[in-house]
This record gives structure tokens, sequence and C-alpha cells, in this order.
């Protein structure tokens, strides 16, 4: 029989003594995974609403055998002692965890205890954590006596207030809490098992010259090869989709790019990769570029590390990829698919787990694991062949160091910064004017010149008719280039039908909105066209592609840097006056600073100072 089952069938004095004995067995430390003590007080709290037992008498024996219970619970986690503790932490290095625990604990005093108390699934925990860490036994009952005042109270009256339906809800809770808790301790033993290894490894990065996430060195990367990982995601992705399969099969020109280029090109491309797709053939593509950028990022590390020479090399990646890409999808799922993973595959998984009542995150877990694992050896196995196949690359003819921390904190170390950041807030908030916008637009061309000249801080908000009128040419410049993209996309916006013209529009309209990623992408270049040579020169598509080639590495690399910075400016437009005033100023001023330094290092001089050097 159900042992909650067997107690709600209690009345009297029978109830009260069955709730005490089991109130007082948890709080020794057994633990009543059948009975738990929130349930049991709920209970006490509906009989209490039903006449069937003196609200005085339970509450005065449970609030008696809760406490005896937990000074039982004291003594016995101090017999085991610290020693005893220890020797049990130490092989599952937790040793450091719980003296900290224990020394906050010791230092809260009773305030500590109370608190604990109070956590969901920490009372008991507490107990014993204050009884092998030597608390004072009054510190230990300044915060049991009035913890378990609240607690008998808030669960006695729940159970009071709300009958039987309460029961469900606190189950529900705990439930959930549970989940919670088992996810923490699987992170943390997973952090404890790849601790040592992990440092391992950055040494070894180090050592074969990884300068760390944010400051990296770009060599130029041929076109056929970017073109090439570019068509191997897309081509890949278009055979999943076109014939069902149970995989992505997007990665292979990331994992590519990251061997070959290393973790910034690999990254870019994956996350143009994704771009690409949600405009074409896969419309919720876009959100997983942040997966696809952590991908390629790994890979790109894998090449510092030599993994692509070596069996267990392969071995390795191919696993870091499935965890990166499970763990990174599956939040995801749930934002874009209510956690599916829209692979027929992972949904029939999900879908029946969920209708065995397993919780919808392992569920999602499992259903993305499903997919991701397989495709993953065959995206790192095909990557790393063609890798294997590629001839050794030349010493390369030009290569570009580039600062991300330096761009992004740039901001912050220039004098008067907040000044120049709400005015740029100000002229976004009254761009509707038009004339506002043109001057942010020129400012942000006016931060370029000044970091491509050497400047390293923003630049004052002085000659106003000049900021205009580069924000003016700026953004004719772009209308211009984007001319091709509304052109091609007229035919959608006439037929709608499912006939073959409506099919040819609807192709249209996907290379119109392939055309704009691309233009956002060349933005770099073209704005470095402008600065150096004007305006013509910024519309003349093969200067613009020359200089683009001179680093190619690295005009991919800034070019989605400068994507990705809008699209979280724009993120932050949706919070109105937090994106207003300090998302979308804040990240377009990083995105031209990025420019300045991109037109610094592919500009003609810079190029044969270089050559000089070599």
């Amino acid at each position: 029989m159900n042992p909650i089952t067997w107690v709600q069938g209690l009345n009297g004095q029978t109830l009260v003594v069955a709730i005490c004995i089991l109130m007082f067995i948890e709080e020794t430390g057994v633990p009543l995974p059948f009975a738990p003590g929130d349930i049991v007080l709920a209970l006490g709290g509906i009989a209490v609403a039903g006449g069937r037992v003196n609200p005085v008498v339970l509450v005065s024996a449970v609030a008696i055998s809760v406490t005896v219970g937990a000074i039982i619970g004291l003594a016995a986690a101090q017999w085991l002692g610290w020693d005893r503790l220890m020797r049990i932490a130490e092989p599952l290095r937790a040793r450091g965890p719980l003296e900290r625990a224990a020394g906050l604990l010791q230092r809260g005093g009773w305030r500590t205890v109370f608190t604990a108390r109070l956590i969901p699934g920490l009372r008991v925990y507490t107990t014993q954590v204050a009884g092998v860490s030597r608390v004072p036994f009054r510190t230990f009952v300044g915060g049991l006596l009035p913890a378990n005042a609240v607690y008998i109270a808030a669960f006695v009256g729940l159970g009071a207030a709300f009958g039987r339906p309460i029961l469900a809800l606190i189950q529900l809770a705990e439930h959930q809490l549970l989940i919670a808790v088992l996810i923490l301790v699987a992170l943390l033993v997973v952090f404890f098992v790849v601790r040592t290894p992990l440092r391992r490894t950055l040494v070894s990065l180090q050592a074969a010259g990884w300068t760390g996430p944010l400051r990296f060195r770009l060599d130029s990367i041929g076109v056929a090869l970017i073109l090439g990982c570019l068509g191997l995601n897309f081509a890949g992705r278009s055979i999943a989709v076109a014939l069902g399969l149970p995989l992505f099969l997007d990665s292979t020109g990331t994992v590519l790019a990251g061997v070959v280029g290393g973790p910034w090109l690999g990254g870019s491309v994956g996350f143009i990769s994704n771009l690409v797709s949600s405009n074409t053939i896969d419309p919720t593509a876009a959100p997983y570029g942040i997966v696809s950028f952590a991908v390629g990022f790994v890979a790109g590390l894998a090449r510092y590390l030599n993994w692509q020479k070596r069996a267990s090399g392969w071995v390795a990646l191919w696993l870091i990829t499935f965890v990166i890409a499970t763990v990174v999808s599956t939040p995801l799922n749930f934002i874009v698919s209510g956690g599916k993973s829209n692979v027929w595959l992972g949904d029939s998984i999900y879908t029946t787990l969920t209708g065995a009542h397993l919780p919808r995150i392992i569920a999602a877990v499992l259903g993305e694991a499903a997919v991701d694992l397989p495709d993953k050896l065959i995206t790192v196995v095909a990557a790393l062949l063609i890798a294997q196949g590629l001839p050794e690359p030349r010493a390369a003819r030009t290569s570009a160091d580039l600062d991300l921390a330096e761009a992004v904190t740039f901001v912050v170390r220039s004098k008067r910064w907040v000044r120049k950041l709400l005015a740029g807030a100000a002229c976004l908030l009254f761009s509707w004017l038009i004339v506002p916008f043109l001057l942010f637009i020129g400012y942000s061309v006016k931060i370029s010149r000044a970091v491509r000249a050497g400047s390293r801080e923003l630049p004052p908000w002085e000659h106003p008719w000049q900021l205009i009128k580069d924000g003016f040419k700026f953004l004719l410049i772009i209308l211009i280039w984007n001319v091709p993209a509304v052109v091609v996309s007229i035919p959608s916006t006439v037929v709608s039908d499912q006939s073959a013209a409506g099919e040819l529009a609807g192709i249209l309209s996907a290379a119109g909105s392939v055309w704009v990623l691309l233009v956002t992408l060349l933005e770099p270049a073209i704005i470095s066209q402008y600065m150096d040579r004007g305006f013509l020169r910024a519309l003349n598509p093969v200067a613009v592609i020359r200089r683009a080639r001179v680093n190619l590495a690295l005009s991919i690399v800034v070019g989605a840097l400068v994507f990705a910075l809008a699209t979280i400016g724009v993120i932050g437009l949706a919070a109105l006056l937090i994106g207003v005033l300090v998302t979308l100023p804040y990240a377009s001023y990083v995105s031209a600073y990025l420019t300045g330094r991109y037109a610094q290092l592919t500009e003609p001089s810079a190029l044969r100072a270089e050559a000089i050097d070599r």
C-alpha cells in the first residue's frame, strides 16, 4: 500500500502519531522518498481543515518530533566526523566544496542554518553538514527552531487552505527540484572529471601558439576553400531535408574550415552557413548559428592540438562536437519548437519519452543526442578525410592580428564615453526624424576612420554636417548594393501560388535574401573602400571583392562579427529603452571599430609594409 494513501485514511491521534514518526525518521537522516515531509505535513493540514485532528496537538507534536529528530541527526553526523567524510570526499574531489560549505555555515551562524533549512531539498542535509563541520549546538538550535516554525506553519497551512490539489502541486515542485538537483550534480561530476584534462589541454594549446579566444591571427585562405566549405554545409543540409534523413549534415564544411583556418574562421563559416540556410531551405536554422559557431570553434582548437593527424584526435573531436551540439541545441529546441529537434528521429524519441512521463528536459536531451551522435560522427570523419586530401598550405601571403577584447572594451576606455554613448542613443531615439539617424551612421563612419588612422578611442561628436553627409552617402551605397535583391524579390510579391512560376518566384526571393546577407558580410570591405577611395569606388564590385580577397579569412570573420553585433543590438532593441540606450549604440560602436581595424589591415600601405617586414 502507498504510505501516503495509508496516512490519508487515518484520523485523530493515530494520524498525529503517524505524521510525527515519519517526520522524525526523515529528520534523523533516513530518506523517505515514498513519504516526503512536505507532503506529510500538507496531509496534516488537510486533516485539520476537515476537522479530523486538533491543530494545536498536531503542530505541537510535529514541532517536537522534527526538533528531536534534527538533534539526533546532528549527533549522528558529528559521530561520523569530518575526517571520515573527507576520506569519502577526496576520491570524488569534493573536499574543497565541502570545506567552503562548512566554512560558510560556521561563519553565517544561526541565520545560515535558518535559511538553509527553509530551502527545499536542503533541510535535512543542512543538519548533516552542520554535524560533520562541528557547528556549535547553540548556533544550530538557534536557526533550527525558527526554521521549524516557518516550515511547519507553511505546509500545514497550505494543506488546510487548498486541500488535496496542493498535494499534486507540491509533488510537481519537488519533482522539478529533483531534476534540477540531478542536473547540478551531473554538471559538478563532469566538471570534476574534465577539470584536469581541460587544464592540460589549455597548456597544450598555449604551447602550440594559441593566444586565447579573443586574440588571434588570421591567415589568408583561398576563395575556393571557403566557398567549398559553405557549399558542403548547404549541400549536406539540402540532402538531409530532401531525403528526410534523421541527420543534419550541415557542419562538414564548418569542421573543415576550423581544422584548416582556425577557431574563428571555423566558427564564422558555421554561423554564416546557418544564416544562408535560414534564408533558403531551413527557416529555423538562424538561431542554431550559435551551435555551428561552437562546433567550428572547437574544430579550430583541434587544429592546434594536431588532432586531425591521429585516430584518438578524431574520436575526441567527434565526442566533443557531439556533446556541444547536444547541450547547446537543447535549450534552443525549447525556444524554437517546444523541445523538438525538427528531425523526425529526435522528435519521435521526444514524443515517446514525454508520453512515458519522463521529464521534458531529459526527453529533449535524448532526442537531440540520438540525432547528433551519428551526425557528428559523419561530419568529423568526412571533414577530416577532406582535410587529409588537401595540399599542404603554403606560407600565407598575408595575415592579420585581431584583438576582440580591445574592440569590445575600447568604448569604455575612451574619454567621456558615457556622453558619447548617450549621444548615439539620443540619435536613435529620434531616428524617425531621419537627420538624427544620419548623424548616428555618420558618427559610426567617423569611428571607423579614427581607428583606421590609429586611434583607439571614440572621436568627439563634432562637425555635424560632415556626419550627415557621411551617413547619407553610406546609406545610399548600401541601398544601391541591395537593389538586385529588391529586383529579384519582386516576382514573389506578384506570384504566390504553387505553380512553376510561383516556385521560381520563391527561388528568386531566396536568392534576394542571400544577396542581402552577402552585402551585409561585405559591409566592412564596402566601408573601407568608401573611406579610402570615395563614393564611386565603394560601388565598384570588383574593387570591393579585391579588397575582401586581401585576407578572405579576416573578411569572413569581421563580416560575421558585424552581423552578429547588429543582431545583438536588435535583440536589445526589443527591450526598448535598454536596447536604445545601451545595446544598439554600443554594438554599433564596436562594429565601427572592427570595420576601421579591417580597413587598416587591408589597405595597400599596410600590405606593402608587411611585405617589407617579411
